[in-house]
């Protein structure tokens, strides 16, 4: 567990350090199930990182997409030997860190949330519910502004007559 989110730290600074939009997008895909693979990892029901990667996943595809059409032309750029220093130093200390920290650290037990019972009422409580009406009011509006721009004249990628 201690490599995956080292794992995840390394992908953040690649994500700083990068500058070719395809590796940014790898990255955050990359990320992405990293954090889906914790989560199902965490929980007890593995459909909550299963939904949060395919969205992810949808979303990158547009992206890619998008920027490969904006883009096509963008070359590479090599890491220059710093930078190449830098990571490898850093991975190293990292992992010989995350895994003597394996040893050390207590790890909190969830034991009190194995209950399904008491999992399943806690997604239905009232205060639960506005946060569900809200989440379908900003999907719905979403989803409106989304048809919009998939009209000719106001999408974004339309043709220059």
């Amino acid at each position: 567990m201690n490599f995956l989110l080292f794992s995840l730290i390394m992908l953040s600074l690649i994500f700083i350090l990068g500058k070719v939009p395809h590796i940014l997008m790898f990255s955050i895909l990359l990320s992405t199930l990293l954090t889906s693979i914790l989560v199902g990892i965490m929980k007890m029901f593995p459909w909550s990182a299963y939904i949060l990667f395919l969205v992810f996943l949808g979303g990158i595809l547009i992206l890619f997409t998008y920027v490969s059409s904006l883009s096509s032309n963008f070359l590479f750029t090599k890491l220059n030997k710093t930078q190449i220093l830098f990571f490898s130093v850093f991975m190293s200390i990292g992992l010989i860190l995350s895994f003597n920290m394996e040893n050390n650290i207590s790890v909190v037990s969830l034991n009190s949330l194995n209950n399904m019972d008491f999992l399943v009422k806690e997604l239905f409580t009232p205060m639960a519910i506005f946060l569900y009406f809200y989440m379908f009011i900003y999907l719905l509006m979403t989803l409106i502004y989304v048809i919009f721009l998939m009209k000719t004249y106001y999408a974004p990628l339309r043709f220059f007559s």
